[in-house]
C-alpha cells in the first residue's frame, strides 16, 4: 500500500468520529461565547448588565479550560490507541505494511488532525482579540492579565517578556505540543493502546519536568528575585526550552519506533 493512501486513511478515521466532532464543536461555541462577553464587558457594552455577564463568564471560562485540558489528552489518547482497541494494527501489518510506514505516518496524521482542532476552536477568538485590540498594545487585556500574574507570582515573572522575541515564543510552545503528542504516541505503544498509557504518560511528563526544572527553575528564581530578569533571560529560557523539546522529540520518537518494531502483535 502506497504511504499516499495509507495518510489518506488515517485522515478519515481521525475525522469519522462522531463524538469527538461533537465535542470539537461545543468547545467552539463555548470559545466563541466567552470571546464576545468577555469583549463585550471590556468594551462596555452592557453598562447595566457587567455583573450578570461575569456570573456566565466565569463558569463558562472555568468549564471550557476543564474541557479543553481533558479534550487535548483524550483526543490524540483516541487516535493514537484506535487500531490497537479495534485489534486491526496486526493486520495492517499482515497486508504488507512496513512498521516504520506506519508509525510516522500515523504520527503525521494525529498531529495534523489535533492542530487542526486546535485551530478551529481559537479561530473566533484569534480573528476576534485581534480585530478590537492590538496584541503587542501594553493596554489591551490580554497583556493586562499576563502583567498581572508576572506580578502577582514572583517566578512567571519572565511572562511578560514574551513579545521580546515571537518567534522563539511560537516556536518554542509548538515544539513543546510536538514533544507531548509523542511522548503520548510512546506510552500508547508501550501499552497497546490499554488506559494504563495515560497514566505512564504522565509519569513520563512528571519525570522530564522534574528534570527540566532541576535545571531552569533555579535560574530563573535567581533572575527574578536579584531583578536581574530581562528580555535576554526570557530568550534564554525559550533557547532552553526549545532544546529539551528536541531532545524529547527525537528521543521518544526513536524510542517508540524501537518499542513496534519488537512489539509481537
Amino acid at each position: 500500500m502506497e504511504l499516499k493512501n495509507i495518510f489518506k486513511m488515517e485522515m478519515y478515521k481521525n475525522w469519522s468520529n462522531r463524538p469527538y466532532l461533537i465535542v470539537i464543536a461545543i468547545l467552539t461555541v463555548m470559545a466563541a461565547a466567552a470571546t464576545f462577553l468577555g469583549v463585550a464587558m471590556v468594551e462596555e457594552v452592557f453598562t447595566e448588565k457587567t455583573s450578570t455577564l461575569l456570573i456566565f463568564l466565569i463558569p463558562l471560562i472555568v468549564f471550557f479550560v476543564l474541557g479543553l485540558v481533558t479534550f487535548s489528552i483524550l483526543f490524540p489518547f483516541h487516535l493514537l490507541n484506535t487500531d490497537y482497541k479495534n485489534r486491526v494494527i496486526s493486520l495492517i501489518f499482515a497486508s504488507g505494511v512496513s512498521r516504520e510506514k506506519y508509525y510516522f505516518v500515523k504520527i503525521s496524521a494525529t498531529i495534523l488532525t489535533y492542530f487542526t482542532t486546535w485551530f478551529v476552536i481559537w479561530l473566533i477568538p484569534i480573528v476576534t482579540f485581534s480585530f478590537f485590540y492590538d496584541p503587542f498594545d501594553a493596554e489591551n487585556p490580554i497583556q493586562t492579565v499576563i502583567k498581572f500574574f508576572a506580578a502577582t507570582f514572583q517566578p512567571l515573572a519572565f511572562m511578560q517578556y514574551w513579545e521580546a522575541n515571537v518567534f522563539l515564543t511560537v516556536l518554542s510552545v509548538f515544539l513543546s505540543i510536538l514533544s507531548n503528542i509523542l511522548i503520548l504516541t510512546t506510552s500508547v505503544i508501550i501499552t497497546k493502546g490499554k488506559v494504563a498509557g495515560i497514566f505512564l504518560y504522565f509519569g513520563f511528563l512528571f519525570t522530564l519536568s522534574t528534570i527540566q526544572s532541576m535545571i531552569s527553575l533555579p535560574l530563573l528564581l535567581v533572575g527574578a528575585g536579584l531583578g536581574t530578569f530581562n528580555s535576554d533571560s526570557y530568550t534564554n529560557m525559550m533557547n532552553w526550552g526549545i532544546v529539551s523539546s528536541i531532545v524529547q522529540i527525537v528521543g521518544f520518537a526513536l524510542l517508540g519506533l524501537w518499542v513496534l518494531r519488537k512489539q509481537d502483535l
